[in-house]
């Protein structure tokens, strides 16, 4: 059974034995949902595809999908605005939430892995918007060949030159210009 739908609530109760696939594309706005105002990134997602397959064993969920984004932020070398393509795989293991869960109890390696759900009903949204944020270079570049910006005039340099470069010498590496290293 294949489902495409604006809504990524699932009900855990109508999940087929033969699972649910789940098909889910969105833009900028959708996305743009998942933060308060003052949380937002400084990045955003143009569009993001999903693709996922939801099983159910008992009140247990399996989630395994795939996810294709392109995400929209600043290159950290020349401040433009860089469109990066990411694509990942990812997997979920979901169990109805027990009312006696005690909080001080310590968790185990195999608690780590599983996400706890209330109810009947599963949002998917949250799961889908970690999935982007993980995607996220850490250190995004609009090409690997930006040049950046000149660190004396802020000159971009994948669009001009400077001769800042040429004349100006680092005032705290001055001391180290005529340095030697005898072997």
């Amino acid at each position: 059974m294949a489902s495409t739908t604006n809504s990524l609530k699932i009900n855990v109760v109508t999940i087929p034995d033969e699972g649910l696939n789940f098909v889910f594309s969105e833009g900028r706005d959708w996305f743009s949902d998942c933060f308060k105002k003052q949380e937002a990134g400084d990045f955003f997602v143009d569009k993001a595809d999903v693709g996922c397959l939801i099983t159910k064993t008992a009140a247990t969920v399996f989630i395994r999908g795939k996810i294709s984004a392109i995400i929209g932020t600043l290159c950290s070398r020349c401040l433009e605005e860089a469109k990066l393509p990411v694509a990942a795989d990812f997997s979920y293991t979901l169990v109805s939430q027990k009312p006696e869960v005690d909080d001080d109890l310590e968790l185990r390696q195999e608690d780590l892995e599983i996400i706890h759900y209330h109810g009947d009903f599963i949002d998917l949204k949250p799961i889908i918007c970690e999935q982007i944020i993980l995607q996220m270079p850490i250190k995004a570049l609009c090409s690997d060949e930006c040049k950046g910006l000149c660190p004396q005039c802020g000159t971009n340099l994948n669009y001009s030159s400077c001769d800042c470069a040429l004349c100006c010498v680092d005032r705290r590496m001055a001391a180290l210009k005529n340095f030697k290293v005898n072997n």
